[in-house]
């Protein structure tokens, strides 16, 4: 009896094995066909080059006039990439000192932060070499140059200029906007600090209702949480909502804006290089609510605090800044900022206001230069000497209780403070850091 017993038992133990070995060898999908973690699907958005991020200004400079094509106009992919083929045949990078007597007539590109040539053009190109800004002069038409980072230029030769460049750029920049030089009189008693253009045309802009963005709350909730399990919810007396893990806290307020702080990513350990932490902004954003087509890079920052460890205390900043209808949309606090480290995000603040439908008649702008014995005035106020280096249209929101924005003129001075003048009546309205 006990034989028999112990030859069903075994019996039963080959058979189990038999069948669960076969689940596992055909009872799963293939990995190419299996669905895929849920966590995979919590992002907004598609993820963008770092190609895509610092997108120059391009200027093309004639004897009277300035063309510009920032990188939400139109034709703005085609000159770049015309420009991109010209410096593309030229030879590596070596420094050289610019000279004098070169014609201000020739195209640039200007990038917002320092960028590395080695995103568009061959690998050849030295990895180190961080750049602001491309430039090609006429005046030496087999030569062109680059503005380093390091305060320093670098030169290229080019075998030969592609028959008819000139005229081809000059046939893509035909539609775009078109600048005069100012002169330093035409501008009273605001000190000019270099040469100050402004649009041939005066723009023709009207006041815009406004709306919040619109973020799916759970999904970026999941998106942030990994185990939702242990978020806890606090609502504050003011109507906003703290979700919090214990490590990490995202608090969403009435209004839109949302603050997210970890404190467990600072300090960071490790260095990164500015293209490097760019690709970790584009990473986090799509993580954090997505990075609109509006949004443009405004300006990044790197801090390193020498402890006793000088790897210790990596932190980097990137803020940025919204276009739309056209014009930069400017709001007292920039509409998304983000503070990072290789270890993480540790702040990040994203309050995204939309312009709809225009609230009034559409209106030309007084020409900025008749507003300027009003920034002037606040100047002298302040107690502050800052000299005028850059005139641009735009929205402008001061705040969200504010019922809509108003076209404005900015007065970007070199101190980097800007001054809010009213398109239309030339009352001044703020100064924004």
């Amino acid at each position: 009896m006990r034989e028999r017993l112990k030859t069903g038992v075994l019996t039963a133990l080959v058979i189990s094995s038999v069948i669960l070995t076969g689940l596992l060898l055909f009872g799963q999908p293939p990995l190419e066909t299996a669905a895929p973690p849920a966590y995979e699907r919590l992002v907004f958005g598609e993820l963008r080059p770092v190609s895509q991020h610092v997108l120059p200004q391009l200027r093309l400079t004639t004897e009277d006039s300035l063309r510009v094509l920032q990188p939400w106009h139109e034709n703005h992919a085609l000159a770049w990439e015309i420009i991109i083929d010209l410096f593309s045949h030229s030879s590596t990078p070596q420094q050289a000192q610019l000279p004098d007597n070169l014609p201000e007539h020739g195209v640039s590109a200007r990038f917002p932060v320092p960028a590395q040539p080695g995103l568009w053009l061959p690998a050849a190109r030295p990895a180190s070499l961080e750049i602001i800004e491309m430039a090609w002069f006429s005046g030496d038409p087999n030569t062109v140059w680059y503005a380093g980072s390091d305060g320093e230029w670098y030169s290229s030769r080019l075998a030969q200029l592609p028959e008819n460049w000139e005229d081809i750029l000059a046939e893509v920049f035909a539609g775009s906007n078109r600048y005069l030089a100012t002169e330093a009189d035409d501008w009273g008693s605001l000190t000019v600090g270099q040469t100050v253009f402004i649009p041939a045309e005066m723009p023709v802009m009207a006041v815009h209702a406004v709306s919040r963005e619109d973020l799916d709350k759970e999904k970026l909730l999941r998106s942030i949480f990994v185990d939702s399990a242990l978020v806890r919810q606090i609502q504050e007396r003011d109507g906003a909502y703290i979700y919090t893990d214990g490590q990490r806290g995202l608090r969403i307020f009435e209004h839109g804006e949302l603050e997210y702080t970890s404190p467990k990513s600072e300090p960071g350990l490790e260095p990164m290089e500015t293209m490097q932490a760019l690709r970790r902004t584009a990473q986090y954003l799509q993580l954090m609510g997505g990075w609109p087509e509006h949004l443009f890079l405004q300006a990044f920052s790197a801090t390193s605090k020498l402890n006793w460890n000088s790897r210790q205390w990596n932190t980097y900043t990137v803020s940025f800044f919204s276009v739309q209808q056209g014009y930069p949309f400017v709001t007292v606090n920039p509409p998304v900022i983000l503070r990072f480290s290789d270890r993480g995000v540790i702040d990040y603040k994203r309050q995204i206001v939309l312009l709809d439908g225009p609230s009034a008649k559409p209106r030309k702008l007084l020409d900025p230069r008749k507003a300027a014995a009003v920034a002037a005035d606040r100047l002298i106020i302040g107690g502050g000497e800052a000299a005028l280096v850059e005139v641009y249209p735009a929205f402008y929101l001061d705040g969200l209780r504010q019922p809509a924005a108003q076209p404005v003129w900015i007065l970007h001075m070199e101190n980097n403070k800007r001054a809010v003048i009213h398109g239309h009546t030339g009352s001044f309205l703020a100064w924004l850091e």
